[in-house]
């Protein structure tokens, strides 16, 4: 059965995916927003059902309110009604008090009923129902005065009976009207008790839904916490064997550097025994030229037997040339050893650090160089320079070279001039010293610092090692040196070494 190569996935499924694992739950901070913006929302919801339930409170207050004042209301025009009716009976003026004070209160109860009535729940009809009951009644109130006034009691006494049907018109009237507040405020606190119902559950809802995702954060911080410690861990243990490494590899280094160095000086100090041979029986070639020599002269004198042209030349010319090529070239080879020797000797020193006061060290190469400087006509500017903690007798092979090379390769017909700065930054000590000399080329800067390479005019003594001896030391005192050199122009060395050099510096 031939297989069918699966549909490529159209283009949107990679964006799709990064956003996908964008928002992804194993991410902390989502979890943490989400519950965050729960709770505001559930915040801002709990604080609207507030505002609301302090709005159906008023309402309720206004509706209980109403309530007590249609009470008030109802039973002063009962009281009213009571008393003028006993006062009529009975003539007593206890009524007539009674029935005057509540008269001069049923104003003021009026007045606030019908400011809270229409607020409260009741209808307009009820309100007009009621208002025209209540004003029937208090103009049968008034007619009983009159006839009370007159003296006409009996006819009183049956009005107020007649007048009854007038106080249960008010009652009536006040009963519907509370029949409406009390369905108001039945709605009122159904509505009530719905959004507290309702704000409740959102609050138990939102704060289950944010401790939820609260405690997936955390789940997940934790196990983000314990990868990152985990990884700690590699990076650490990592770093050990690193450091192991670098140890190890360290101490192969110094081992094959001592090596070297043994190596060096044994061949250095073995290559000088067959160089002396050399030496010496050149010496004794010289001698016997120089005998061979006295005789062609003296043959020549006496006029003895003619000796052969070629003789005499290889005598007097040849032989001399060839002893003086070879003089030449053991010479050469004698410094170099000399040179390989000090090197190795050098790498052999142990280092010990001491305070290096900088300027005192540059004044005393100061003075011992002066007879170059007055030699050359050159000026030597010091200027401030730091304290290190270091080796003394390094750092003065170290300075002395630079400015004995400084010295020697001004310019002619220049007024030479070498100036020497210094600061501390950043724990390390920055030694500039700057000349108007030659320069050096770009393609000689870095071969200079070669063992036995020299640059540019070959006309002042040397074999080349200063500059290679100078950038050892320094590796060994955990320093650096640099040149930036213009041909023609001049030249700066900068070595920067550790204010303090470290124990055990090689």
């Amino acid at each position: 059965m031939t297989k069918v190569a699966p549909l490529p996935l159209p283009a949107i499924t990679e964006p799709v995916v990064r956003l996908a694992r964008t928002f992804s739950f194993a991410r902390p901070w989502l979890p943490l927003t989400a519950g965050l913006l729960i709770v505001v929302v559930v915040g801002m919801f709990t604080a609207s059902t507030l505002v609301q339930s302090q709005k159906y409170d008023i309402q309720v207050r206004r509706s209980l309110v109403a309530l007590s004042s249609v009470d008030a209301l109802l039973l002063t025009v009962l009281e009213m009604n009571n008393a003028q009716r006993g006062y009529v009976l009975s003539g007593d003026p206890a009524f007539i008090e009674r029935y005057r004070r509540e008269r001069d209160s049923i104003e003021d109860n009026l007045r606030k009923l019908s400011a809270i009535l229409p607020a409260a729940g009741a209808s307009q009809e009820s309100i007009e129902n009621f208002e025209r009951s209540f004003q029937q009644r208090m103009g049968a109130f008034e007619e009983i005065d009159e006839l009370i006034n007159d003296s006409e009691f009996a006819t009183a006494g049956r009005y107020s009976a007649y007048t009854r049907t007038n106080t249960d018109g008010v009652r009536q009237s006040l009963a519907v009207i509370k029949t409406q507040l009390f369905d108001s405020l039945s709605r009122q606190q159904q509505v009530s008790k719905q959004s507290s119902d309702r704000a409740l559950f959102l609050m138990i809802a939102g704060l289950i839904s944010a401790a939820l995702l609260i405690l997936i954060s955390i789940i997940f911080l934790v196990r983000r916490s314990n990868e990152v410690e985990r990884a700690n861990a590699e990076i650490r243990e990592m770093a050990t064997s690193l450091e192991r490494r670098v140890d190890e590899r360290t101490a192969d280094l110094a081992e094959a550097n001592d090596e070297i160095q043994r190596f060096a000086y044994i061949v250095s100090h073995d290559l000088r025994s067959p160089l002396v041979n050399v030496m010496g029986f050149t010496a004794e070639l010289e001698d016997a030229q120089q005998t061979m020599a006295d005789y062609v002269s003296a043959a020549d004198a006496t006029g003895a037997d003619a000796i052969p042209a070629d003789v005499r030349a290889a005598v007097m010319e040849d032989m001399p040339e060839a002893m003086g090529f070879i003089r030449a070239a053991t010479g050469r080879m004698d410094r170099l050893i000399k040179a390989i020797l000090q090197i190795s000797r050098e790498g052999r020193r142990s280092l010990a650090a001491e305070t290096v006061e900088l300027d005192e060290l540059f004044a005393e190469l100061q003075d011992s160089l002066a007879g170059q400087l007055d030699a050359v006509g050159a000026e030597l500017e010091i200027g401030a320079l730091p304290q290190i903690h270091c080796d003394p007798l390094a750092m003065e092979q170290v300075f002395g070279n630079l400015l004995d090379n400084a010295i020697k390769y001004l310019r002619p017909g220049v007024p030479g001039r070498i100036a020497v700065t210094g600061e501390a930054r950043a724990g390390k000590a920055i030694i500039r010293i700057e000349d108007n000399g030659r320069g050096v080329g770009p393609h000689d800067q870095r071969r200079i610092f070669e063992l036995f390479r020299r640059a540019g005019e070959q006309d002042q003594t040397g074999e080349g090692i200063g500059l290679a001896h100078v950038q050892a030391l320094l590796r060994r005192l955990g320093g650096t040196i640099q040149l930036t050199s213009t041909l023609g122009e001049g030249s700066c060395f900068t070595v920067t070494l550790p204010l303090s050099m470290a124990r055990g510096g090689r």
